[in-house]
């Protein structure tokens, strides 16, 4: 009878997965969400989460100071797309008043903040938000 075949010990698995070649994700290249959190803005700049579910009146300063805005109408994390919302569109929202966000049994509504390296703002709002007339 043969010698049977010894199975790797936990260590030498270990040893084997470390010294294998990482693989790095490419960068991303299409405006949206990522699943590492980040967004994507259409001028390829790219902001990480800074705080979820920001009072009405707090979005209508950002977008008052200049912040742009991504829209996703359904919430399900912008994998159906979003649609996007510059300074000027931001800032005429903001002059209409504060959003108005929908939390109900069969709505919910959000704005989260994301953050850029240099402090642009996007305000990222999900599901049922009504701001100005771009929102219904």
């Amino acid at each position: 009878m043969g010698k049977q075949r010894r199975q790797p010990s936990f260590s030498e698995i270990v040893d084997a997965v470390k010294s294998s070649p990482q693989v790095v994700p490419p960068e991303p290249t299409e405006p949206g969400i990522y699943p590492d959190g980040t967004v994507l803005a259409p001028d390829r700049r790219r902001y990480v989460m800074a705080t979820t579910d920001i009072s009405s009146d707090y979005a209508r300063a950002a977008g008052a100071g200049g912040a742009i805005a991504a829209w996703d109408p359904c919430g399900c994390g912008g994998f159906c797309g979003l649609t996007w919302f510059d300074e000027a569109d931001v800032a005429r929202m903001a002059a209409s008043g504060r959003p108005t966000i929908r939390r109900t049994k069969r709505a919910h509504g959000s704005i989260s903040e994301y953050r850029s390296d240099d402090g642009r703002i996007v305000l990222l709002v999900e599901g049922d938000v009504r701001w100005g007339e771009f929102f219904a």
